[in-house]
């Protein structure tokens, strides 16, 4: 696929005894025509390229980034999350368990993985379970856990489980008199791969109280008896304690919320909560319309919680629902990014600093960007040069050179690209056919080589 720009420039010829002088093109000052150094919008790639094999993995299904700059990628051809620092260099220490996924002996196959800002990393393997991994209490260590507090109650003091007194009105902790439970096996079980939502548990049946809030969660036996497939998955809020699912088998995008189990002390004194998760709403089901579901293969969220997912099904490619509402962003017919066709293979989407959002399609080869209204503005991850044509006329007896600058876009930089991140003002791009990842920042300073190895 191949894209023209042009840009002409006209100069005049003087003649003088047969020698001809011209004009020459316009250096790189001030006086740039707007397009060429003056593009505010220009992506150029960052080097170097980081190639599969330098960052742990040989394939790649999904990556995330997080607050710290550290990215995750989900390979699910080793049953391994790969984490790596901005730099590129590979994370060891506790990150280790990751490098083999497994739960009772059983090999675990990433092809989704998502970080909360409590540091709980979730990932799903196309089955009807989201595992997760508590990256925090691993990171600072576990102590023991909590069995019971004394409380002050109406003057008195009582002796309680936590998961009744921290959830009581009228009950205050006494500091110091927690009981803790400092059993190695069940310390590791917790800071281990857990299933954190099971689907088919009895919770999810029945109707289970949130300790916290005393909402009414699961209480769906039609649901979780089904056969599901969870391809992606993404955490809407802290404060909601929501993480959204899409279930591709059913054409269903659904949440749990996580609900307390074990509260631990860990080793630098503060208490944590350990979770499980447990079914609460259906968001988007099965449907050709905007704001549906139909073959999906995709899920993000955005730092407000929106939700954005990309599908192969008829008609729209691409949907954005509104955080708590969950109705549709984007409107067909007004909006770019709701046009039919606009997307061929739409694999992944993210949104960038400044709200912009990037859309991957591996049939065109490309990642499309827009505004945050929707408005189509460039493509990015592509390569670009430029070629200078020239010519001569005569305008009122003059001979005039002409210069014509020619920005030809090619398609080929990308291979069979897979998924996205973004980060510090990073695009990062699974460029998988080619077994690498390239990233891209966009720069203010003008058009360089966007390909400096090609």
């Amino acid at each position: 696929m191949r894209h023209l720009k042009r840009i002409s420039f006209l100069f005049p010829l003087l003649i003088l005894t047969s020698c001809i002088e011209t004009m020459e093109l316009p250096s790189t000052g001030n006086g740039n025509p707007t397009g060429i150094s003056e593009d505010k919008d220009a992506f150029i790639e960052i080097t170097p390229r980081w190639a599969f094999s330098e960052l742990g993995i040989s394939s790649l299904s999904d990556m995330e980034t997080t607050e710290d700059g550290r990215l995750y990628f989900a390979d699910p051809v080793n049953h391994r999350i790969s984490v790596v620092r901005p730099s590129g260099k590979r994370e060891t220490g506790i990150y280790e368990s990751l490098r083999q996924l497994s739960f009772h002996g059983s090999p675990l196959s990433p092809v989704s993985v998502a970080v909360d800002d409590r540091f709980i990393l979730y990932f799903t393997n196309r089955s009807d379970t989201v595992y997760a991994w508590f990256q925090y209490l691993n990171m600072a260590g576990v102590e023991g856990i909590v069995t019971s507090f004394d409380y002050r109650v109406d003057g008195e003091i009582v002796t309680e489980d936590p998961y009744i007194g921290e959830f009581t009105e009228g009950y205050t902790r006494l500091d110091h008199s927690e009981v803790l439970n400092t059993d190695p096996a069940l310390i590791d079980s917790l800071l281990s791969i857990v299933p954190l939502y099971a689907s088919r548990d009895q919770s999810n049946r029945e109707a289970t109280i949130d300790p916290i809030d005393g909402s009414v969660l699961g209480n769906n036996p039609v649901y979780a008896s089904l056969t599901k497939s969870f391809i992606a998955v993404a955490d809407e809020s802290v404060e909601s304690r929501h993480i959204a699912v899409m279930d591709s088998l059913n054409n269903r995008l659904i949440n749990f919320k996580l609900v307390p189990t074990y509260l631990l002390k860990l080793s630098n004194g503060f208490f944590i909560w350990h979770f499980k998760g447990v079914y609460d709403n259906l968001l988007a089901s099965d449907g050709t319309g905007a704001g549906t579901i139909s073959e999906p293969n995709s899920l993000y969220s955005d730092e407000n919680g929106n939700l954005l997912y990309t599908q192969f099904g008829d008609y729209f490619g691409f949907h954005k629902l509104r955080t708590g509402m969950y109705t549709t962003a984007f409107t067909f017919g007004t909006d770019d990014i709701m046009d039919l066709g606009r997307f061929k293979s739409p694999m992944d989407a993210v949104v960038g600093d400044d709200g912009a959002i990037f859309v991957l399609d591996s049939t065109q080869n490309a990642v499309l960007k827009f505004s945050p209204q929707g408005e189509f503005q460039k493509f990015v991850a592509i390569r670009e040069e430029w070629i200078k044509e020239t010519d001569t006329t005569w305008i009122d007896n003059e001979m005039i050179l002409r210069d014509t600058l020619v920005q030809v876009s090619y398609h080929d930089l990308l291979d069979a690209p897979k998924a996205l991140a973004f980060y510090n003002e990073v695009l990062y791009v699974s460029d998988n056919g080619n077994q690498r990842i390239l990233r891209f920042t966009r720069t203010e300073a003008g058009i360089e080589d966007p390909n400096p190895y090609d």
